[in-house]
């Protein structure tokens, strides 16, 4: 049987790939015209340049932390922005089952073409086909992938987290994509369905290699809500999944919404987490920017 020996989540947003010198590429919602957040004055240039480190040291660790895990493959689970999944089929969930694929780290906002900065992955194929049939079982009818239809391949979802936890491309890999971002989207009670059925049919399939599923994206964003964030992260030290059940559709939107893809990995686990950092990243006063966060589960 394949061992499912460890689970790590962390977020993805554009503001880990530039430093804060560079953030003012990013969308910062003027037209809008939000007020102010009292507090956020105090958000100095250094006081961002120690968040923004803050995240490197955090990355660092979790990547350590995989390590030990000793993982051969890694089953991502991301979403998917109008990258492979578009509005003539949005399927709830998805497994990328092909042999190999890849994903570019070229930037939009630098105008990078996605044509650069790609990297290869193997795909564990059996375990991928193995996720579609026993998922099916478990009362899930997953949609399935074997080519990508975006320039840059896998979407950013996975192409961020995977250049971070597998900067040599050496482990396999299993793209679970989970449309968080366009309603309607899967509840937060099926996520943790999801990631209870997933955690149940990783560890029946045949074979001995050693999985760690990892969530990509969240926390809130783009506009912060450190109050969710901290209930959250409670509900996640707590394995309170209860909690993340009953959490809101209302709450779980734009960027916010990839707290799903943390859902279904802590349901994967169905223990309690560890919280290596929380980082609010505000690039404005009017609390627009990232809330970055980092964690991870041991089940060995």
């Amino acid at each position: 049987m394949a061992n499912l020996v460890g689970c790590a989540a962390m977020s993805h947003a554009p503001q880990l790939m530039l430093d804060p010198d560079s953030w003012h590429l990013l969308n910062t919602r003027q037209s809008e015209r939000l007020p102010d957040k009292p507090g956020l004055e105090r958000e100095t240039q250094e006081v961002k340049w120690a968040k923004w480190n803050g995240c490197m040291e955090a990355i660092g660790k979790l990547r350590e932390k995989i390590a030990t895990f000793g993982p051969d493959v890694l089953v991502v689970v991301g979403d998917d922005q109008h990258e492979n999944l578009v509005d003539d089929n949005m399927p709830p969930f998805t497994i990328f089952m092909g042999e190999e694929v890849e994903a570019s780290l070229s930037l939009r906002y630098l105008n990078q073409p996605k044509s650069e900065n790609r990297t290869k992955y193997r795909v564990a194929t059996k375990i991928a086909e193995g996720l579609v049939s026993g998922l099916m079982d478990e009362g899930f009818d997953p949609s399935y992938s074997k080519k990508t239809r975006y320039d840059g391949g896998l979407g950013h979802a996975f192409a961020r987290v995977l250049k971070f936890v597998s900067p040599q491309a050496k482990h396999a890999v299993v793209p679970v994509m989970v449309n968080t971002y366009y309603p309607p989207a899967p509840s937060a009670q099926r996520c943790v369905h999801f990631g209870r059925a997933l955690a149940n049919v990783l560890r029946r399939i045949a074979g001995d290699q050693r999985v760690v599923v990892v969530g990509s994206g969240g926390l809130s964003h783009t506009k912060i809500d450190e109050q969710l964030d901290h209930e959250f992260i409670q509900a996640l030290k707590q394995n309170d999944l209860s909690y993340m059940a009953a959490m809101r559709a209302s709450d779980l939107v734009e960027g916010t919404s990839e707290i799903r893809n943390w859902i279904v990995t802590a349901a994967a686990a169905d223990r309690r987490g560890n919280l290596d950092e929380y980082l609010p990243l505000y690039r404005t006063t009017t609390g627009v920017g990232c809330a970055m966060g980092f964690a991870y589960w041991d089940l060995s």
